[in-house]
């Protein structure tokens, strides 16, 4: 008999499977520094099965207990003089890539008597090809000199109704050494589910089915990277973004599908699970008047890097500790309105379009072929990790991005293009540049989107002046603005409130005569803010 120990809190507390044979026993969560506990465990493991020796049993949690706390499970603190461990070697348990292994966590049922109990399965795929199954620990050894992975946060125990992702079917075939998907069959196979179900107008097809398929696989594989895209998914009622949803649902990373969760359950369920967080009707983020949405936000924004964590004060005792939750990881995000600017500025966006009229994509039942989707999801999870390494260099991949992609649009587009180029040089030739084309395309439209209509008739205003050698003060601007065909928007100005807004494009004035004119603005200036922010100034004329 042997029995598997794998921490799942603090004080001692272990899941514990025991096994004969190859069947399992018992798989029971307790706390093994408590004799009633252990004696409770090992009546169940012993019932009926006069071979198993009770004392043996007993030993073997005594044992188990001491390893815990030798390795500083639970409360135990650190000692002084023990080495400091590298946080890069610190890793989350639901997926995670090093050079040295790609595993992920995959919940498990085993039958219990008349109910089941779940426990954590690693996948893991070593650099050698090695490929493994064993039960989730709270540290990983690597080969050689490589040091040791340690598991943070630890996961709770899975339910009955946790749904694994990848089919049971598949990993037990990935182990006996089934051959690696083909990554141009998983891409092609993913865009014609998306062609089957989402109508886009033919133009922009392309652009946006490659768009959507490269951010789903990189739901996979995002920890290889930094910072990685969330997708706003907008356009009018009944254009499709919840159908989006709905095959986003089937094909991305842990999904979890939410409209009305409260901020609380949503970063301590992204800390605990980890996955792909899929918000729809996201309209609410612009109240900000409202505290829930405020950390709503907040969590969105920290979430888009690597090590973005939410910090909140839990109580301990007769006080509070701060504990940090870590939000980090791909979000898909839904609503008719715009998001906030600071959102908008982490997400592409893909715009829906009613469909044609005559249309059957909307009719079709996207859970009419079950099979298709779970094949795909099976591929998905063995392709991911497959290529550990390879994730890890197209991370580092510049060559991708076209110039013109730079600052924010170049992380935003960076993966989906990285991806791009791999599956490219697997087979399937003029994937990258069509894509490439997109992005530009999307960062332009973006630029002219979040560049505020009041700003660019400052901007010309100001621009006109100094082309006449004029030095004019913010009133004035204001006056001309109020004259000119949008001089409504400028009712409930001030002629602060155009010097602030100005100043954003490093434009300041100066004291001239007892008023503060703008007397330093060059030509340079101009062009400085043409090429930065895309708008035509004028600078060219005559």
């Amino acid at each position: 008999m042997t029995l598997d120990c794998a921490p799942s809190g603090r004080n001692g507390s272990a899941t514990i499977t025991a096994k004969l044979a190859g069947e399992t026993l018992a798989c029971e969560s307790l706390n093994l520094t408590k004799a009633k506990q252990r004696a409770d465990f090992i009546k169940q493991v012993c019932n009926g099965r006069p071979g198993i020796d009770a004392a043996t049993v007993e030993a073997e949690l005594l044992k188990a207990a001491a390893d815990l706390a030798a390795r500083g499970n639970g409360d135990a603190q650190p000692q002084a003089d023990a080495p400091e461990v590298d946080v890069s070697h610190i890793i989350r348990p639901e997926r995670f890539i090093v050079p040295e292994v790609s595993g992920v966590a995959i919940p498990s049922m085993m039958p219990m008597g008349d109910t089941v109990a779940g426990r954590w399965l690693w996948y893991l795929r070593w650099q050698d090809g090695t490929r493994e199954r064993r039960s989730l620990a709270s540290a990983l050894d690597l080969p050689g000199n490589g040091g040791r992975l340690w598991v943070h946060p630890q996961p709770a125990e899975p339910g009955p109704t946790t749904r694994p992702g990848w089919s049971a079917g598949a990993r037990r075939r990935w182990l006996a050494g089934e051959p690696a998907p083909n990554a141009v069959d998983v891409f092609n196979r993913a865009a014609e589910l998306f062609a089957r179900f989402i109508d886009l107008p033919r133009a922009h097809a392309p652009g946006i089915t490659a768009t959507a398929v490269c951010w789903a696989m990189l739901t996979y594989v995002y920890h290889a990277w930094p910072a990685v895209p969330y997708l706003f998914i907008g356009g009018p009622l009944g254009s499709g973004k919840s159908r989006l949803f709905e095959v986003l649902a089937r094909l991305v990373f842990r999904p979890l599908a939410s409209s009305n969760l409260t901020a609380a359950a949503l970063f301590r369920t992204l800390h605990a699970a980890g996955g792909c967080l899929l918000l729809d009707e996201a309209e609410r983020l612009k109240q900000s008047r409202d505290p829930d949405v405020s950390e709503i936000l907040s969590m969105l924004l920290a979430g888009y890097k690597r090590g973005g964590a939410a910090l909140r004060l839990e109580p301990v005792g007769d006080s509070f500790r701060p504990v940090s939750f870590d939000v980090y990881g791909p979000k898909a995000l839904a609503c008719i309105a715009g998001l906030p600017p600071a959102l908008a500025s982490r997400s592409i966006p893909i715009t829906m379009f009613r469909a044609a009229p005559g249309s059957d994509k909307p009719k079709r039942r996207i859970d009419g072929s079950p099979a298709d989707w779970q094949k795909l999801r099976d591929d998905l999870h063995a392709l991911a990790l497959e290529h550990g390494p390879t994730w890890l260099e197209l991370a580092d991949r510049a060559d991708v991005v076209p110039r013109g992609l730079s600052g924010r649009d170049y992380e935003l587009w960076q993966p989906l293009l990285a991806i791009a180029a791999f599956i490219e040089e697997a087979g399937l030739p003029g994937l990258v540049e069509p894509l490439q084309a997109h992005a530009l395309e999307v960062a332009e439209s973006a630029k002219d989107d979040a560049q505020p209509d009041h700003d660019e008739t400052l901007l010309r205003l100001l621009a006109d002046a100094v082309r006449y050698g004029e030095r004019p003060t913010p009133g004035d601007l204001l006056a001309r603005a109020k004259d000119g065909e949008s001089g409504d928007g400028f009712a409930r100005w001030t002629p602060r409130a155009v010097a602030e807004h100005l100043k954003r494009y490093g434009l300041a004035t100066a004291k001239s005569h007892g008023k503060k004119r703008y007397t330093q603005v060059s030509a340079d200036d101009l062009v400085r803010i043409e090429e930065s922010y895309g708008i035509d100034l004028g600078t060219n004329d005559g």
